[in-house]
């Protein structure tokens, strides 16, 4: 049973890396990289790279640095070293870990990047904290994130199917959902608010195509993107899957015969570490 398990495990990350990847998480990097401002003798933290992607990326533009990569999932982390190849443990070093609790000293890195980082990592305050306590002073932060306004299609279907069985706490749900995207406004006073200055927060929107409701949940993007919050969403009602069953169904009566176009809001948030070197304790941060 436990390799039935993890075959499955590694079924699933070779798709996150054959779909997921090129999909939509290249549309949240392609944002935040042309944004990195990066020194001389760089030295990256990167917080979520999953199967490689933004650690190959930062090879490229880190030529006489190094790059940490990390991830919370070995899995993920043996695709990333085999398309790291040769420059595992030369130029680029993979570590397990998660993004909350750093074991690296302070003011270790020139910069610390997160290309959606929420997707491995619930505790964005944590996140931050630990990461203006190993960047150097003047270093920068870049992390990027699904922002207000994405998926609204669904949400929307998802509050139509929710005022027609009368289920008040789904739809108390999917607004918590909706809320918990960031704006641009909350996400730099969010990161001003950990001591972060010159903050900076560019959104480029985009969209997925599908052509019925078993097409979109049953893309790999949209399990590893939403799929989750959406059954969260659903698991308001007494019967959660039919919830997600009339999200098919309606989906497939409105845009028959059309392509059901899902928009996403890419957003990156670019910011620095101070450079006075004192910075405020996690207890008050």
């Amino acid at each position: 049973m436990a390799d039935a398990v993890d075959e499955a495990g590694f079924e699933a990350v070779l798709a996150y890396d054959a779909a997921f990847v090129p999909r939509y998480a290249r549309r949240f990097g392609e944002l935040m990289l042309p944004a990195l401002d990066l020194p001389a003798r760089a030295s990256v933290l990167d917080l979520a790279c999953r199967t490689g992607y933004t650690a190959m990326a930062l090879l490229e533009l880190v030529r006489d640095g190094r790059v940490i990569a990390m991830d919370g999932d070995a899995r993920y982390l043996e695709l990333a070293r085999a398309h790291a190849g040769g420059d595992v443990n030369k130029r680029v070093f993979f570590k397990q870990s998660g993004a909350t609790e750093l074991r690296f000293g302070d003011e270790a890195f020139t910069n610390v990047l997160g290309n959606l980082v929420d997707r491995v990592a619930v505790d964005r305050g944590a996140v931050l904290t630990e990461a203006l306590r190993v960047l150097r002073p003047g270093g920068q932060i870049a992390l990027t994130t699904a922002m207000r306004g994405s998926f609204l299609e669904v949400l929307d279907l998802l509050r139509e199917v929710s005022l027609r069985f009368d289920l008040g706490r789904v739809t108390e749900r999917i607004e918590q959902y909706a809320m918990a995207f960031p704006s641009p406004e909350s996400l730099r006073l969010e990161l001003e608010g950990k001591s972060f200055r010159g903050v900076t927060v560019e959104t480029r929107p985009f969209t997925l195509e599908y052509s019925s409701g078993r097409d979109l949940l049953g893309d790999p993007v949209i399990q590893s993107a939403a799929l989750a919050e959406w059954t969260w969403c659903a698991e308001g009602a007494p019967e959660p899957r039919a919830v997600i069953d009339h999200l098919r169904d309606t989906i497939d009566v409105y845009f028959q015969g059309r392509v059901f176009e899902l928009t996403v809001v890419a957003g990156c948030v670019t910011a620095r570490r101070p450079m006075a070197t004192s910075i405020p304790s996690p207890s008050r941060g």
